[in-house]
């Protein structure tokens, strides 16, 4: 309450001892704070940290951990189950398991995040371009945007994996030549929504290019839903390459990927149920991990949920 001083001066009131008083933060240090409080967030984001190590470390751990290589074939271990030799068993020809699942995260990994970001270079591109100049410019490219998003993507897939033969960056490029249409729209919206505020048309009214205007001041703008899209992305993706593998539209043997491993590990299911429980935990926990970081990744960056 305001009280009343000595000299019959009015006092405003002090605010409480314990409270502790923040400093203003930027967009970006609030957002992060609030992202680190997610401990089960963070978490899955440490998760999905970790297989990227083990995905760059491959060739290591094969050295110094497993012993094997991913395409060594011993027909004397032909469906052995776990053991010291083989820590996560073999499979029809051999091959161990661990290592080609260590080898099959470089490849399940590295489609997700460069078809993820591929996607956010082509379709932030073109949301940009789209929602700044307007007009017939935007007309065009969101046309083109809509005959993108309504061929089946099965269909898309079929022909570029005709086109061209699958390995990881290949394989990138056919989920992302799908995929990029939606974050030009999501990008597109937003920079609608920004481009009509007063900080663009002061910037504007002082001379500045439109080339300084989109990098300068609409994408730092726009940076929170793409980096949202493409932490939500990388799980899709993931599931996206493991089901063309499953089609045999993906990578291709010898060249390890949970995908391919679950494939043809369908067929020894009744006799060595190990060799499609592994790969399938991977992807789901990958997923699984890729999705609950999203997820964090939203709540703490979005500025509509703010």
């Amino acid at each position: 309450m305001i009280g009343q001083g000595a000299a019959g001066e009015f006092e405003l009131p002090q605010a409480s001892e314990g409270r502790a008083r923040r400093p203003a933060q930027s967009f970006w240090s609030a957002s992060w704070e609030e992202l680190r409080e997610n401990r089960i967030g963070m978490a899955a984001g440490v998760f999905i940290l970790v297989l990227a190590v083990i995905a760059i470390s491959a060739p290591l751990l094969a050295q110094l951990v497993t012993h094997y290589q991913p395409t060594r074939q011993d027909l004397d271990s032909q469906f052995q189950p776990p053991d010291a030799r083989h820590l996560l068993g073999a499979d029809e020809t051999g091959r161990d398991t661990l290592t080609r699942l260590i080898y099959g995260a470089q490849i399940s990994l590295g489609v997700g995040f460069l078809a993820v970001a591929l996607q956010l270079v082509v379709g932030g591109g073109v949301g940009l371009l789209a929602g700044y100049y307007g007009r017939w410019v935007d007309e065009l490219l969101m046309r083109f945007v809509d005959m993108v998003l309504a061929i089946p993507a099965i269909f898309l897939f079929i022909l570029m994996s005709i086109l061209f033969r699958p390995n990881a960056l290949t394989l990138a490029v056919i989920i992302a030549s799908v995929g990029w249409g939606v974050v030009a729209r999501l990008v597109r919206g937003e920079v609608l929504s920004v481009k009509n505020r007063d900080f663009v048309l002061a910037t504007r009214s002082i001379g500045a290019g439109d080339a300084r205007l989109i990098l300068r001041h609409l994408l730092p703008n726009v940076l929170p839903v793409m980096v949202v899209a493409a932490s939500l992305g990388v799980g899709a993706v993931i599931l996206v390459e493991a089901a063309l593998d499953f089609l045999g539209l993906g990578i291709h043997p010898p060249t390890p990927s949970w995908g391919n491993m679950l494939s043809h590990a369908e067929t020894y299911y009744h006799h060595s149920p190990y060799l499609v429980i592994f790969p399938g935990v991977m992807i789901f926990l990958t997923v699984l991990a890729a999705n609950i970081f999203g997820n964090a990744v939203r709540d703490a960056f979005d500025p509509r949920l703010r």
